[in-house]
């Protein structure tokens, strides 16, 4: 049953599960031999380089941590950008990567990826009229077999399986009673779902986790079990991606009259492996 109230941390042990990676943001600042504070800047790196425009004005990450909480903020001047509704995005990303010359030159900056296990946040989202994505992701950590080129061209036509959505929470979709949460295996056409939950996600924090295996992904909020994918999953290890993104697109209009500060808080965030696989 869901409550509308924070809920509880959960044991760091788990049966039938080892522990991998586990931040509790105990330190007053971020952990780099964890956390890369910037959104994919090897993709952006590059598309600069071929002339193609980043949407996003400045990518780094705007955060703080207080009380062993981490917040990625937005706020009217930072990420720093000319305008106040102009696109931005405070991210954190457990990998990135470099170019070389060419694409077939490829330095991979892994602080963390691991493949199959469970991943889990405890967090508390932002709620907006429209254009604020609250985003747990898991990404590959080469860049040739993420969900889009390094050209920026989309690959979800391939039917590969290349990106899996722990949660996308819109802004928009959060309200006084109710929140929807997208939850999507890309790219393929049945690993969608959004399932409403009958509780505020921007008043209390809930956790969220993908149980992730070869044949099966299963999602979970505050410990129940809210949908499942079964077929072929992503091969090969992935990175943990969390951001809090302000554009216009499939999210809704950015609200002109935005009330700031924005922020997606998280409390921990722990990874498992399967013990015995």
């Amino acid at each position: 049953m869901f409550k509308e109230e924070d809920y509880p941390r959960s044991s760091v042990e788990k049966n039938g599960w080892q522990l991998t990676f586990c931040d509790d943001f105990d330190a007053p600042l971020l952990d780099d031999m964890f956390w890369f504070p910037a959104y994919r800047s090897g993709r952006k790196e590059y598309f600069k380089r071929i002339g193609r425009p980043s949407r996003w004005q400045n990518h780094n990450a705007y955060y703080e941590i207080a009380d062993s909480i981490l917040k990625l903020k937005l706020t009217p001047d930072m990420p720093p950008r000319k305008n106040p509704q102009d696109w931005c995005v405070s991210c954190l990303c457990t990998s990135d990567h470099r170019f070389g010359n060419t694409t077939d030159d490829v330095q991979i900056l892994e602080k963390f990826a691991q493949e199959y296990g469970r991943f889990e946040a405890r967090c508390r989202c932002a709620k907006a009229k429209g254009g604020i994505l609250n985003a747990f992701w898991l990404h590959h950590t080469d860049p040739l077999a993420q969900e889009y080129s390094p050209e920026g061209e989309s690959r979800k036509d391939t039917g590969e399986k290349l990106e899996i959505d722990i949660f996308e929470i819109l802004g928009s979709q959060i309200s006084d009673t109710s929140s929807y949460a997208q939850l999507t295996v890309h790219y393929t056409p049945d690993g969608h779902y959004t399932p409403q939950i009958p509780v505020d996600f921007s008043k209390h924090f809930h956790e969220f986790a993908v149980e992730w295996d070869p044949d099966t992904i299963g999602w979970f909020i505050d410990g129940q079990e809210v949908a499942r994918y079964n077929g072929e999953t992503p091969r090969g290890k992935m990175f943990i991606l969390c951001a809090l993104f302000q554009y216009s697109g499939w999210i809704g209009e950015i609200d002109p009259d935005m009330e700031y500060p924005k922020e997606l808080a998280f409390d921990y965030i722990r990874v498992y492996k399967r013990i015995g696989s």
